[in-house]
């Protein structure tokens, strides 16, 4: 179907005849193998629970718990479904060292059935870590080894999630072009939802706002299956946002950063906290430096997420070199390419060093000399012009010339303005 997935009919069609490059490759084990429904007996046990309150964003330190208390019972870890509950909803929680020392745990054991989806679960885990070249490397492998189609399938949905978070949005479409995407939305109707967040993204990413703003509403229409509950699911009313301001929807995008924010203070974490006030930022503060920005850099730095930090730095860097302050502005470059270097985002990083070396020529063009540093100095303390000359032994039209320089460099129109101006030592 050549590049089906691109466009933003996001209706069910009869089901394919799958990927094409791996289909002769993996075994027609099904899901029901390492996804076993759980027994009468088991439903509504704590892992469960802490999804619930995942999918509903509410009581995130209550689920936290409960999937602490799942993932150290042995009645629930042995399910795959409640290894995947668990373990999710630390993740989503911004909780990876926990998370991490699970996953190390059913690495380590010798209960083959879990392997794949521990796998999937690492995979998941490294990427909130900025670990996105380490992502991509495990999910290529799983993709191309697993013997379960089901795992196959959600590795493919992530693997692309990972290449456009790196700023590869290429990479991310050459994915997709591998694989029938309407015969995942067709086959997975459970995972619809997660499918759709992570396809709005990229389309998001690619500069397609309306396929994303159309996919992401897709998302938001149907319910969030314990399969989909997922970062980029639990996120979509953001993503949504984003795309209808793109799209020129001004209302819809506030609505919807309304509902994002409401959803991320119910839930709590820093990280989805810090996330909704960078689209608020970007919806209801689109040009100028924004406090909410700076409010989003703190959260996530506070949450150790390389990835927003990253966007949230270049944008309010941007944001300070078009009003003037290229001071405050390099030092956000300076972060985000930090980032971006750290998560492989190696637009964000050459787009940020760009920046910077713009800031540097100007710098330069405009960094006062050392006469015109002190003839500016003289003016701010008071001097006159006739008693600068006197001073520094030379003519009044010389100091006159200085300062027109001064002015000219510092942006200001006179003696009045420089009185409130920091001089920069050259």
């Amino acid at each position: 179907m050549g590049n089906s997935w691109k466009t933003d009919d996001t209706q069910e069609v009869p089901r394919g005849t799958g990927p094409r490059s791996v289909r002769d490759l993996v075994g027609r084990v099904e899901v029901e193998t390492i996804w076993d429904p759980l027994p009468k007996s088991h439903e509504g046990c704590p892992a469960t629970a802490a999804l619930t309150n995942l999918i509903r964003c509410t009581d995130r330190l209550g689920a936290i718990r409960q999937a602490e208390i799942a993932l150290a019972d042995d009645s629930c870890t042995r399910y795959a479904r409640c290894v995947w509950h668990g373990v999710t909803v630390l993740i989503c929680s911004g909780e990876l060292l926990s998370a991490d020392g699970h996953i190390s745990r059913f690495e380590s054991s010798s209960d083959d059935r879990l392997d794949d989806v521990v796998a999937l679960l690492r995979a998941q885990h490294a990427k909130h870590a900025g670990d996105v070249s380490g992502v991509r490397t495990l999910l290529e492998r799983l993709i191309s080894s697993t013997p379960h189609r089901f795992v196959r399938d959600l590795a493919v949905p992530f693997l692309v999630e990972a290449l456009a978070t790196a700023g590869d949005v290429a990479a991310a479409e050459a994915v997709l072009d591998e694989y029938d995407f309407d015969e995942l939305l067709a086959g997975r109707p459970a995972a619809r939802p997660l499918l759709l967040a992570i396809r709005g993204e990229l389309h998001l990413a690619a500069g397609r706002p309306a396929a994303a703003l159309a996919d992401m509403l897709a998302c938001l229409r149907g319910p969030v299956s314990e399969v989909a509950a997922h970062s980029a699911v639990v996120r979509r009313r953001g993503v949504a946002a984003l795309a209808a301001a793109a799209d020129g929807r001004s209302e819809l995008a506030s609505a919807l950063a309304d509902e994002e924010e409401e959803a991320a203070r119910g839930w709590g974490g820093l990280a989805y906290v810090g996330w909704a006030q960078y689209v608020r930022a970007m919806v209801d503060e689109p040009d100028r430096p924004s406090r909410l920005l700076n409010d989003a850099i703190d959260l996530l730095d506070a949450a150790l997420s390389p990835a927003g930090i990253a966007a949230s730095s270049y944008e309010q860097g941007v944001r300070l070199m078009e009003s003037g302050d290229g001071t405050a502005a390099r030092e956000q470059f300076k972060r985000a390419g930090q980032m971006a270097r750290r998560i492989g985002n190696t637009k964000v990083a050459e787009l940020a060093e760009k920046m910077l070396g713009e800031l540097t020529q100007s710098l330069q063009q405009t960094q006062l000399t050392a006469q015109e540093l002190k003839i500016a100095e003289m003016a701010q303390a008071g001097y006159s012009n006739k008693q600068i000359a006197e001073r520094l032994v030379l003519t009044v039209r010389t100091i006159e010339f200085h300062l027109s320089n001064v002015y000219r460099k510092l942006g200001i129109s006179g003696r009045r303005a420089l009185l409130n101006k920091t001089l920069e030592t050259p």
